[in-house]
């Protein structure tokens, strides 16, 4: 049994450790091992750990559907199909953190603030306990979806099919979790980018929504008998996946909010980036032997100045945004597009038959290198790496930005095209 605030204490003794604590005499039974080394703190009380909890009236998943579908013959051996599917959530999971007393003040930009911001950028959380985390697992009913599909499908021949279909479909949810088997914090953070309140739980765009979706198929069969040849060609093109761009540090900073997580905050879009009463950047690079002269800095602070501006220009979900701090899920990745061709043949022997199948995955890859490639987000955008002087109320983020960085990561694995060869033997 985890996570019900008793912690795992760590024992250090020896040369190595903090000066004085030298290791204690060596006991054979193992239940009554030591429990200090021979100078220094014990750990005869055990430390504080993680409270993750149940709501008491928590109840399992419940999901309410309805669909209703039309088919039509139109001829020609054409079937049109039309169907709409609506979901609601009468049940669904939401992570809330009861650990945190709740607002404390309001930066420049909006952002609601939990705690306090050093000037060396790292973020203290004001707790209502000792504990490292406490979160409650509850119920929401806010969570809901629907889709619209029409799908039309032709027969030409004994040879050829065709179909093709589109799906329009939007997901609104109140959290998206989608990390498993980590500590309630990491999936209370992970769920939903938030720069507002915490307890105010309004539906927005669901990392599952995927307004567009086309799918197109042919089958063609090669009219002989005895060696039966089969072509197929699929093609998958849909929306990008939703994503928040988001601020990020080391040793506590990122956290903008000061809820305790640096992975949850989005980020304030300047309405120019060299304003320094919108973003503030520092020039001090952290490379051993840099030139960190005022000069130098002020040169860096330029460059991401300007990098920062081409960038908000490139990406519309932050070009519109300009002004205020980016909503949850409002920017989206490029369409992906798949393509998969097989190359079936059969080769009977009396009764038996062996089966040949080629597969060509990514097709469009391999007609052309600049064809097929799947391009992602990486939402950490910039880098928290101190604040200014001043109250909560006039103290800025002080950023760092990777003035060569590139709008979108092309995955390679998925982007290269690969063959699949196949042998079977049917009896």
């Amino acid at each position: 049994m985890t996570s019900y605030g008793v912690g795992t204490g760590e024992l250090r003794c020896g040369p190595l450790s903090t000066a004085g604590r030298s290791a204690p005499a060596f006991v054979t039974d193992y239940r009554a091992q030591p429990s200090a080394c021979s100078s220094g703190p014990s750990l005869e009380t055990a430390p504080l750990g993680d409270v993750d909890l149940l709501d008491p009236n928590l109840q399992m998943a419940v999901t309410h559907r309805a669909s209703i579908a039309y088919d039509r013959h139109l001829g020609s051996g054409t079937i049109l199909t039309g169907e709409m599917l609506v979901s609601r959530n009468a049940s669904d999971f939401i992570f809330v953190n009861l650990n945190l007393q709740g607002p404390q003040r309001t930066d420049p930009f909006g952002r609601v603030l939990y705690g306090t911001i050093g000037i060396n950028g790292a973020a203290t959380p004001a707790l209502k306990s000792g504990f490292s985390e406490v979160i409650d697992l509850r119920n929401t009913s806010k969570n809901h979806s629907y889709q619209l599909m029409g799908r039309l499908e032709n027969r030409f021949s004994q040879s050829v099919t065709v179909n093709a279909s589109y799906t329009f479909s939007r997901v609104r949810d109140v959290q998206s979790p989608s990390r498993v088997n980590m500590r309630g914090m990491v999936l209370w953070a992970d769920a939903r980018p938030v720069s507002g309140r915490h307890d105010d739980l309004v539906r927005g765009i669901s990392l599952n929504d995927l307004p567009h979706r086309f799918v197109a198929a042919v089958t063609y069969t090669a009219p002989w008998q005895t060696r039966t040849t089969n072509f197929s060609f699929y093609y998958v093109g849909e929306s990008g996946s939703p994503f928040t761009y988001l601020a990020f540090g080391g040793r506590g900073r990122g956290d903008l909010n000061a809820d305790g997580s640096n992975a949850n905050d989005p980020i304030y879009v300047p309405r120019d980036a060299a304003d320094a009463s919108e973003i503030v950047f520092t020039g001090r690079s952290d490379t051993p032997g840099a030139d960190n002269s005022p000069a130098a800095q002020t040169e860096r602070v330029i460059a991401q100045q300007a990098a920062l501006e081409r960038f908000v220009e490139r990406a519309a979900c932050l070009r519109r945004q300009r002004g205020s701090i980016v909503a949850r899920n409002s920017c989206r990745e490029p369409w992906s597009h798949t393509t998969i061709a097989g190359l079936r043949q059969a080769l009977p022997i009396g009764r038996e038959a062996i089966e040949i199948e080629l597969d060509f995955f990514n097709l469009f890859n391999l007609l052309s290198s600049r064809w097929g490639r799947y391009r992602a987000a990486a939402p950490r955008l910039l880098e928290h790496v101190g604040q200014t002087p001043g109250s909560a109320e006039t103290a800025q983020p002080v950023f760092r930005f990777d003035a060569a960085r590139e709008e979108w990561t092309t995955l390679q694995t998925e982007s290269a095209f690969q063959l699949q060869l196949g042998v079977r033997y049917r009896f």
